[in-house]
């Protein structure tokens, strides 16, 4: 039984380490693809427990642009997932912010 384990669990590393699907992989657009997800990464400073990201998601989800956004107050930040081919700016980020009554920082990624 134990040899049994040790062959799952040694197959599922050989299978991740060479890139086969171990979870959900993002391609991060390139100019002119319109067939891939944008992901973008801002600064959020204000939120102080876990309930203050759910509304900051749920406000910068209402833009038609977005695919999906992923806020985090322990590391500040705030994931944009955009449209295959949306166009959305980041003024259009930062307004979703202060809405939400947090202070936008910048644009890592």
């Amino acid at each position: 039984m134990k040899r049994k384990i040790l062959v799952l669990l040694l197959t599922l590393i050989i299978f991740c380490a060479h890139g086969f699907s171990c979870g959900p992989k993002q391609k991060i657009v390139t100019a002119g693809d319109e067939g891939t997800i944008e992901r973008r990464v801002y600064e959020v400073f204000g939120m102080d427990c876990p309930g203050c990201h759910g509304g900051l998601e749920k406000l910068v989800e209402k833009n038609q642009s977005v695919l999906k956004a992923e806020a985090n107050w322990e590391k500040k930040q705030l994931v944009v997932h955009v449209r295959p081919g949306a166009q959305l700016s980041d003024e259009d980020i930062y307004d979703a912010i202060v809405r939400a009554n947090f202070t936008p920082g910048n644009r890592i990624q």
